[in-house]
């Protein structure tokens, strides 16, 4: 077989639109996780949560505008990344199962380690595991696809209520003392990120917070695998060929899944702020699947939005270097972990829940710049990001020249 057939993307092949929407949503992502980087999984991320004044602002800011939609959105690029990867593959004539299956055992290789051992917010070894699933969906047809997404969308919100009644029954029967034991777990994860060594965080982490991401793959894998589809669908629909040709289309995703995305958010706002007063068993239920939904429509309404703007010359030119952050978005995410896990553990800088929402922010804008900048000063010289070469010589099982 021709070696040369055998190969990843090449820069020149790459949809800019594409890179431009991912990298994008590493800011996204990063201003989520910026509150679980700052504070211990027990902790109550909600709005309410914070005291009133600039914190509470904050914390409704990210909620609002980032919370599901930056990942939905992530989710989606993979499941497209997967519809291009096929074509691609089968273009050369070459055996998709077996090419895609290794780049999901090395993906899963990195989540694994991201996960068990570096941190526990980790998506990589969730999207792996789903990566499988999704392989037996490429010779689907679209109307197939179509169903089982919306299917996927009904289960997931469906758990999402189950496991929000489930966390609001054990503060419903338990009281003051369920409060109490959340409070303990807080201050004793605290401790022990601000004073632990890394083996105690190892253990800590291992013990008290890896069997929460664990349990949550039961909402994951439905919810998770509806957004790949979602993106395999834009794929097989030739969305991302012909983006002019699909403004009309764009533009209705946009008209209907901001206003729709927006009444469940309004759902959400009433519960959490009490205009709506629910029982304490009913409160999470409510506020999970209504955010949950409200992503469901607002995530395709964001990525209509990018791709409408990416049509004007103007914004083609500001965010054209995002191009280069979403081109080794691997990396990026990475990196993100590296950066924070530094500024925020007692090996670090000790940062951890000393950081105010705000600062927060404030400190998710800095990394993000701080990652554009290199991501375009790194592609002036190479032409894949670090993990990606990686990655990719992994998938293929060949050495990718890495130098321009």
């Amino acid at each position: 077989m021709n070696e040369n057939l055998i190969a990843p993307t090449q820069p020149g092949e790459r949809i800019n639109e594409i890179d431009i929407v991912r990298g994008l949503a590493l800011l996204g992502i990063l201003m989520v996780n910026m509150l679980f980087f700052n504070y211990p999984v027990f902790f109550d991320r909600s709005p309410t949560s914070f005291p009133a004044g600039l914190d509470q602002v904050g914390a409704w800011f990210i909620q609002l505008i980032f919370t599901g939609k930056f990942y939905a959105i992530f989710s989606f690029l993979f499941g497209l990344g997967f519809f291009i990867f096929m074509e691609r593959t089968l273009q050369k004539g070459l055996d998709l199962v077996p090419l895609y299956r290794r780049r999901l055992f090395a993906l899963l290789a990195f989540g694994f380690i991201h996960l068990f051992i570096i941190w526990s917010g980790d998506i990589l070894f969730t999207y792996a595991i789903i990566g499988f699933i999704l392989l037996k969906f490429r010779d689907k047809p679209v109307p197939s696809v179509r169903k089982w997404i919306i299917g996927l969308f009904i289960t997931a919100t469906i758990l999402n209520f189950i496991f929000g009644l489930i966390n609001g029954a054990g503060e419903y029967f338990s009281g003051e003392k369920y409060l109490l034991i959340m409070q303990e777990m807080i201050e004793g994860a605290i401790s022990v990120y601000l004073h632990g060594s890394f083996l105690q965080l190892l253990s800590f982490r291992l013990i008290n917070e890896v069997p929460y991401a664990l349990i949550g793959l039961i909402i994951w894998i439905p919810a998770v695998l509806a957004f790949f589809l979602c993106g395999l669908y834009a794929g097989k629909k030739g969305i991302f060929k012909d983006i002019p040709g699909h403004l009309p289309l764009l533009r209705k995703i946009r008209n209907i899944g901001l206003p729709l995305g927006g009444l469940f958010l309004l759902i959400y706002i009433l519960v959490e702020s009490g205009f709506w007063p629910v029982s304490t068993l009913l409160r999470p239920a409510l506020l999970s699947a209504s955010n949950y939904i409200a992503s469901i429509f607002i995530f395709p309404a964001y990525v209509s939005i990018v791709l409408i703007a990416l049509q004007k010359d103007f914004w083609k030119r500001l965010l054209s270097p995002v191009a280069a952050a979403g081109r080794m978005a691997l990396t990026n995410y990475l990196t993100q972990t590296l950066i924070c896990i530094f500024l925020f553990y007692g090996f670090g800088f000790g940062f951890y829940a000393g950081v105010s929402v705000g600062q927060g922010i404030v400190l998710t804008l800095i990394i993000y710049l701080v990652q554009l900048f290199w991501s375009n000063l790194w592609f002036k010289k190479f032409r894949y990001g670090p993990m990606e070469w990686f990655w990719r010589m992994l998938t293929y099982r060949k050495k990718e020249k890495f130098l321009i």
